[in-house]
């Protein structure tokens, strides 16, 4: 097990050196100026001149060669130094470091929402296969797949807006000096994004319990006059988890990507938040640094689901053979 961790550890290099080759050119091929945008502002009312703009591209590294700006770049990353915000001057690394708590709190809150919500209602759509209460669950299911996450955010505001006249209080309160507020701010997106995992998880649940269900062992089970709740959570449940852990990790990294869009529409400064803003700014350093961060928590995500395989399923080992 030891093994197989180091050796998953030691290829996520190539993974995020790969990562980093396509945003660094993703970000220098398409439109904009850093130099223009930083000189610019934010409304578009500063002053542009050639000099200027020669000056500032100087200030900033990017009148060199791109082959130098990307070995700069990823050598000070393996030092834990992502460069500093082309716009407001503040280390990559703080601003992660700001931002990275607030985006794994929102995203942790919405996993386990999702899980907590789509493992029963999967177990339950399966065990009453083909009744109407597993024809509404599936409705509502399909729902969840087809509405796109930006407008189930907006939704929940005017939802929130029109019915109860309320809306979260505005700025961020850290969960550790104001948990009443912070859980204000925080359930709702979590929801908002949480309903589109909650129908894929599901809708896979039902579908794993289903193919478990009809195996020979669960009917022998049955057969013994065992009680539901022992068949099930006993000998359904747990072999039917295997594709469903699998799924909870992959949508974990897709959560991450719905992180960008949630964080902007209920204003919540996570990294989704600063990769939007840098975007748009023409930041290179923040885009580029967000970037490689969120590759590096999908692969550690993805190294825990791998691992705990193992626990599900005995059968399975890590071993060097």
């Amino acid at each position: 097990m030891f093994a197989y961790v180091i050796r998953r550890l030691i290829l996520f290099i190539p993974v995020l050196l790969g990562v980093s080759l396509i945003i660094f050119l993703v970000m220098r091929i398409v439109p904009g100026d850093a130099a223009y945008a930083t000189l610019a502002g934010r409304g578009g009312e500063g002053i542009v001149t050639e000099e200027a703009l020669a000056t500032m591209r100087q200030r900033l590294g990017l009148n060199k060669p791109y082959p130098q700006q990307y070995l700069d770049w990823v050598w000070g990353m393996a030092r834990l130094d992502f460069g500093t915000s082309l716009t407001t001057r503040v280390p990559v690394w703080k601003e992660v470091t700001q931002r990275l708590p607030i985006t794994i709190e929102l995203a942790v809150l919405t996993a386990l929402i999702a899980t907590a919500v789509a493992v029963p209602v999967g177990t339950f759509s399966a065990l009453h296969q083909d009744t109407p209460l597993d024809y509404i669950l599936r409705i509502v299911t399909i729902i969840g797949l087809a509405a796109p996450t930006f407008w189930i955010g907006t939704l929940t505001i005017m939802a929130l807006v029109r019915y109860f006249d309320w809306i979260p209080p505005l700025g961020f309160s850290s969960v550790l000096d104001d948990p009443w507020t912070n859980f204000q701010q925080i359930i709702w997106p979590a929801v908002g994004l949480g309903y589109h995992h909650v129908a894929v998880i599901a809708r896979m649940t039902r579908s794993s319990m289903l193919e478990v269900l009809r195996q020979e062992y669960v009917r022998t089970a049955w057969a013994k006059g065992l009680r539901q709740r022992v068949v099930i959570n006993r000998h359904a449940l747990k072999n039917a988890m295997m594709p469903v852990v699998t799924l909870i990790g992959v949508q974990f990294a897709v959560l991450l990507g719905g992180t960008v869009i949630m964080e902007s529409i209920f204003s919540i400064p996570g990294m989704g938040r600063a990769l939007i803003e840098g975007i748009q700014l023409r930041d290179y350093t923040v885009v580029q640094g967000c970037v490689v961060i969120f590759a590096l928590l999908i692969l550690i995500v993805n190294l825990l689901v791998d691992l705990l395989y193992a626990w599900l399923d005995p059968r399975i080992g890590y071993g060097a053979s």
